[in-house]
């Protein structure tokens, strides 16, 4: 009875494994080791990279727009000087006939080109206008260096979500080796045990404690691949940096 059952434990055993091997088979080994063996860009990279952001165009935006303003405020006395012309071209003809007792009908006709022109310059200056034009300019310069103000805050904030996201990712990095490590170990512990367990040196308690182990390790592992990619991912978004994602 007991060889029965034995063997009844330990084809359970061996269907678990099998299927557990088949889920572990499942997972991308390409995947996993590019995620052990891999390297960070450098921090200056992201920085750089993080400038490309769809933010940065629009506060770049603002800040021409800005610009374009302060320039329209500096040549806006232009408008104080008005100036306009005419000219004219055309021909004037003069038809006339004449007759009398003495005199059969008869017609005349003469004509004349000429062209005129003319100009006119004015100048309206509204005192209002130049006393206060000094400060308008300034107020436009003052909403250019706040649109660069902006841009610099967003920055700088951006730099400290990418320290954050980095620091995070690279203790998932190390998270991850730790964890492949003490899988790796668990699951040789494991099939070492089973072995003795065949032969007669163990006993089910101890086979049993050795897949428990293997299997914590191995959902501990699972969990430290899901965070290094989510922490990566994240990272990837904040800097504009391809890391892992095709």
């Amino acid at each position: 009875m007991n060889k029965v059952y034995k063997r009844i434990f330990l084809f359970v055993i061996s269907l678990s494994t099998g299927i557990f091997a088949q889920a572990q088979a499942q997972v991308d080994q390409i995947d996993m080791i590019d995620l052990t063996r891999l390297t960070l860009p450098p921090l200056e990279t992201l920085y750089e990279n993080a400038k490309s952001s769809p933010s940065v165009e629009m506060y770049q935006a603002k800040i021409e727009t800005e610009e374009s303003k302060v320039l329209t405020e500096k040549r806006n006395w232009l408008k104080y000087f008005k100036a306009g012309g005419s000219w004219q071209y055309g021909n004037i003809a003069i038809n006339s006939s004449f007759t009398n007792e003495n005199t059969p009908l008869f017609f005349q006709s003469s004509g004349q080109s000429q062209s005129s022109y003319y100009g006119t310059v004015g100048v309206s200056v509204p005192f209002d206008d130049i006393l206060d034009r000094k400060n308008k300019v300034k107020r436009q310069q003052t909403e250019k260096r706040f649109a660069e103000l902006e841009k610099g805050k967003w920055l700088d904030e951006q730099r400290i979500r990418i320290v954050n996201a980095y620091v995070k990712a690279k203790t998932a990095l190390a998270m991850l080796k730790k964890n492949v490590e003490d899988h790796n170990v668990a699951l040789t512990n494991y099939r070492m045990i089973e072995n003795e367990f065949k032969s007669g040196n163990a006993n089910i308690t101890d086979l049993n404690a050795a897949k428990k182990l293997e299997t914590e390790a191995y959902e501990l592992f699972k969990t430290s691949e899901a965070n290094i990619i989510s922490e990566i991912l994240t990272l990837e978004i904040l800097s504009r940096t391809k890391i892992i994602s095709q």
